[in-house]
């Protein structure tokens, strides 16, 4: 009989098998079976409960006759709905062997362990087709530690990798099925020789073809590396040992493992029940199942029952707002400076949209594509504010090149997770859960982010589970880098485990369009914004020319039927299904005032020529208004408005943060806010000097930057050349205001943390803090050559120290390091020598002097300075400018050593050392009782957090760098 459960959150192991064999293999492992308990309404998986030594444990089979990595995903994700106490995972089973990589015999046991550039589990079938070959793309996580630390463990007791679960495998044997008597010869045959006669065994096979190795008994050998998952079959040696090579050396191939590893912490390990050739058979399969789960329960039982816990809770609000959060991303989307369809148009796309939204079955996906201009944002708009309005919105998130925090995915994760946290009930108590379990989340990759802060949480509300709620993803496009785009699509599959569903608009490129084709066709909806009837769209920008003349009538007494409906139905062929050419056209209209009639007489003048492709006549329209700007001027002075206005523009086009007209004509060095009077229609002025300047429409910057588009305007800009120009503003901005004490504080021990914010901001105004920032990312974008004794050699000689202490006080000093990676990577060290070793040895002085100069930025002169190597470039060019306080300087070594950076902050000994899968960050674990998380480049500390025991979260794989360095961590 069994025992009585205890309760659902008692459960913290969970086991997942792939076969009614290995089920019955787990179950057999179990010290104590215990009674099913009630489920969530949307979990249909069937569990067998019970306890391993001190754990509670849940085990559970994917559905009969389904295999592969979504099969496991799903019974994982509708686990987590009932039993989300779970902390730990295991997949359990049997695999095949790559005899080519390791000694691996049937019946042996292959354990997922961090190797190489794999952090256990590889997706060997996962990526993307190029023109002449195949990429795999993205990583899995590494196991979790604590399951790490325990088969350090069972290594140690398991002497020569003999195992040590003799009495657990004993158990399985008094089940003829599962004794290793009953499995068969392990014979390997050699990889060109294929299998003869029938599907069940090798009779008929020749025996000269099997490969001769050394005997060893029955002993059962644990192995330990990389496993390959993917959703196939393998039953070719060749291809066998083509993909181990690529990987990096495999030890097994299953179909499973790779639909779990990013969700959820998880242990993978395999029993060996064949080669992966065409010899497989069956008859290995129930021992190898046996030798896997014996293994299994063996680490289990290594690991110690008690949780890892913080020793307090910081409150929920807290943890909540320091989410980070990208500019211009509201919770409430009426805060966004963005209008909505007008009434009464769009009627039946809306129309389809909601009942996509709110229908019970509808796909998650809702993908709305089109031509730049066609209005996909406007609706996006609309659709966010009505799912508002309905109580259904999850949240929004609209990409633009023009914003500094949504042009890249950085905090796309984040901001969601955050405006969940206030629009949907009871996501603010499970996110606050899902952060008290990681506070380090919001520093590791998207896909960990994506999985911990939006899947989880959203997978345990609790209420009526048919009402979804709907995540609004505006101009995915507008996103910089196609990785990034993949990534995210690729984040997109697993909504469907959740109650969210996606509306996404974005141009129908092929990095979006791609991903979205290989999904199923039940799980998104397609609708292409330019196959709606060309009558349907022409009568709606109709309303909306009419709405707009009309109200530009009233205000300006020019009666009641201007401009009449022969113009109307001009304007509406003119602008060819384009919403943008029609607002574009009403704000220039709108700007002449008194003289609209004038300006909408220019727009059908220049607009009378015949069918035209619709990008043509936004071309026109943006021409029209570029022209009118400077027609009331004679030769020379248009002559001389337009180069300002191409150099404006330019600008306004290529920044890589936004800024005021204020702070853009000081960073200039000209007077911008007149020659801008007649631009209103493509760009949005604000009315206060010190908000940002923007572009209305991103088809802006194509037009400018396209010669082909602009060039008859006499504004074409050539964008490699107005990166050049924006860099050396920059230099001349820097050059004008960096100093030795820029702030006037005097005293070189004075730290940032005294300084008050508003003083730096008094000091650095946003124009010097954006060409501190920018200037290498200019000068990268311009491909411009570096010569020695150049403008940037020169200014380096002169303000390097200056430049440091101001990102300094800026708190961006780690910024600064990777910009100077950025311009490293730029110089010829044969064409110009001396730039190139400056740089070089400015990399090492930053790298070794980060954190003094973020504590206190004059020690920039003084201690950065003082004990740098005696030969340092950067130490002999500013040898004059270190304080003279010091009588006696202490000696020094006379160059750089090949230790690159020690990174100090732990009180007590380091034990262990782990990098993130992209290299980028790093985690250390001390006996001070924190984990503390490093910024690998620059070696910034990221974020400290206090536990009573380590425990470092599932996405970082781990290298052992020494046991007890005392108190800092050294890097080469």
């Amino acid at each position: 009989m069994a025992a009585r459960s205890r309760g659902l959150n008692y459960y913290t192991i969970r086991w997942i098998c792939a076969l009614p064999m290995e089920l019955a293999a787990a179950q057999e492992m179990l010290d104590e079976e215990h009674q099913s308990l009630p489920q969530n309404a949307a979990d249909s998986n069937v569990y067998v409960l019970g306890r391993l030594g001190g754990h509670n444990v849940v085990i559970a089979c994917l559905p009969v006759g389904q295999m592969g990595t979504n099969a496991a995903a799903s019974v994982a994700a509708q686990m987590q709905l009932t039993f989300n106490s779970v902390r730990l995972g295991l997949m359990v089973g049997i695999g095949g062997g790559v005899p080519s990589t390791a000694d691996v015999r049937l019946g042996d046991v292959v354990v997922s362990q961090p190797f190489k550039d794999h952090g256990g589990v590889v997706q060997y079938d996962f990526g993307k087709t190029t023109s002449d070959k195949f990429e795999r793309t993205g990583s899995l996580n590494s196991p979790p530690q604590v399951f790490l630390k325990a088969m350090a463990s069972l290594k140690a007791n398991n002497l020569r990798e003999r195992v040590g679960f003799l009495h657990s495998l004993l158990k399985l044997a008094q089940y003829p099925r599962f004794a290793r008597d009953k499995a068969g010869p392990d014979d390997l045959y050699h990889d060109t020789y294929n299998h003869e006669g029938g599907p069940d065994d090798c009779q008929k096979c020749r025996k000269e073809y099997v490969v001769r190795r050394q005997p060893r008994g029955e002993d059962v050998v644990v192995h330990y590396g990389t496993i390959a998952s993917g959703n196939q079959v393998m039953r070719d040696a060749t291809i066998r040992d083509k993909l181990s090579t690529e990987l990096g050396g495999v030890l097994c191939f299953e179909m499973e493992a790779a639909g779990l590893m990013n969700s959820f912490p998880c242990l993978v390990v395999r029993g060996i029940c064949d080669y992966l050739d065409s010899h497989k058979s069956k008859s290995w399969q129930p021992y190898a199942a046996g030798t896997a789960a014996a293994y299994a329960k063996e680490l289990v039982l290594l690991v110690p029952p008690a949780k890892v816990e913080t020793p307090e809770d910081p409150p929920a609000p807290a943890m909540l707002l320091n989410l980070p959060r990208a500019a211009d991303t509201p919770s409430k989307p009426h805060e966004r400076k963005k209008a909505p369809c007008l009434i009464g148009t769009r009627v039946e796309l809306l129309r389809e949209i909601y009942a996509w939204a709110y229908g019970e079955n509808s796909p998650n996906i809702f993908w709305l594509s089109g031509l730049a201009g066609t209005g996909k944002s406007t609706v996006a708009q609309t659709v966010a504010a009505e799912c508002f309005q309905k109580g259904r919105l999850g949240a929004s998130f609209f990409f633009s090149r023009s914003g500094a925090d949504v042009r890249h995915a950085g905090k796309f994760v984040t901001s969601i997770a955050a405006q969940l946290a206030d629009n949907v009930p009871g996501a603010k108590r499970s996110l606050y859960e899902a952060l008290k379990e990681r506070d380090t989340i919001t520093e590791e990759p998207i896909r960990s982010q994506w999985h911990h802060l939006i899947l989880g949480p959203m997978s345990k509300l609790e209420g009526d589970t048919s009402a979804p709620y709907i995540l609004v993803i505006d101009a995915l496009d507008e996103c910089e880098g196609e990785d990034d785009i993949w990534e995210i699509l690729d984040l997109f599959r697993w909504l469907k485990k959740t109650r969210l569903r996606l509306f996404l608009t974005s141009r129908p490129e092929v990095p979006i369009r791609s991903p979205l084709s290989g999904m199923p066709t039940s799980e998104h909806l397609d609708f292409l914004l330019h196959s709606i009837e060309k009558s349907t769209v022409d009568n709606d920008i109709r309303f909306f020319l009419r709405h707009e003349f009309e109200g530009l009538a009233r205000g300006r007494s020019f009666g009641k039927d201007w401009p009449g409906e022969q113009v109307i139905d001009s304007l509406v062929r003119n602008a060819s299904g384009l919403f943008i050419w029609a607002e574009t056209a009403c704000r220039f209209v709108r700007q002449g005032k008194a003289f609209a009639p004038e300006k909408l007489s220019l727009i059908l003048d220049r607009s009378h020529s015949t069918v035209k492709a619709p990008e043509k006549h936004l071309d026109e329209i943006y021409a029209t208004v570029l022209r009118q700007s400077f027609t009331d001027y004679e030769d020379d002075d248009a002559e001389k408005l337009r180069s300002t206005l191409k150099e404006l523009l330019g600008s306004i086009v290529i920044l890589f943060d936004p800024l005021s007209i204020r702070s853009l004509s000081k960073l200039l060095g000209q007077n911008m806010g007149r020659a801008l009077d007649d631009l209103h229609a493509i760009l949005d002025i604000p009315k206060e000097s010190g908000d940002a300047l923007r572009l209305h429409h991103p088809s802006f910057r194509d037009f400018l930057l396209n010669p082909g588009r602009s060039g008859k305007t006499g504004i074409w800009v050539d964008e490699e050349e107005a990166h050049r120009a924006l860099a050396t503003k920059c230099i001349l901005v820097m050059s004008d205001f960096l100093t030795q004490d820029m702030l006037g504080i005097g005293r070189p021990g004075v730290l940032k943390t005294e300084v008050d914010s508003h003083e730096v901001e008094g000091s650095l105004h946003p124009e010097k803090q954006y060409a501190c920032l920018y200037w290498i990312q200019h000068l990268h974008k311009s491909g411009s050559q570096l010569n020695d004794d150049g403008k940037v050699h020169q200014f380096l000689k002169k303000h390097l120290l200056h430049w440091l202490g101001a990102l300094g006080w800026m708190q961006k000093v780690s910024e600064g390091f990777h910009a100077i990676v950025s311009l490293e990577s730029m110089i010829s060290a044969q064409r110009c020598p001396r730039l190139s070793g400056f740089v070089h040895d400015m990399k090492r002085f930053v790298l070794y002097n980060r954190s003094a100069i973020e504590l206190a930025p004059l020690q920039t002169y003084c201690s950065a300075l003082v004990f740098s190597p005696a030969a340092s470039l950067v130490k002999r060019q500013f040898q004059s400018q270190k304080h003279l306080w010091m009588p006696r300087l202490p000696q020094v070594r006379d160059n750089w050593d090949a230790l690159l950076d020690t990174l100090e902050g732990h009180s007590d000994s380091v034990r262990a050392v782990a990098f993130s899968p992209d290299g980028k960050q790093l985690v250390s674990a001390s006996d001070d009782g924190t984990v503390r998380l490093w910024d690998a480049g620059s070696g910034k500390a990221l974020q400290t957090q206090a536990v009573a025991r380590v425990k470092v979260a599932k996405d970082y794989k781990w290298e052992w760098y020494g046991f007890e360095i005392k108190h800092s961590i050294s890097r080469w």
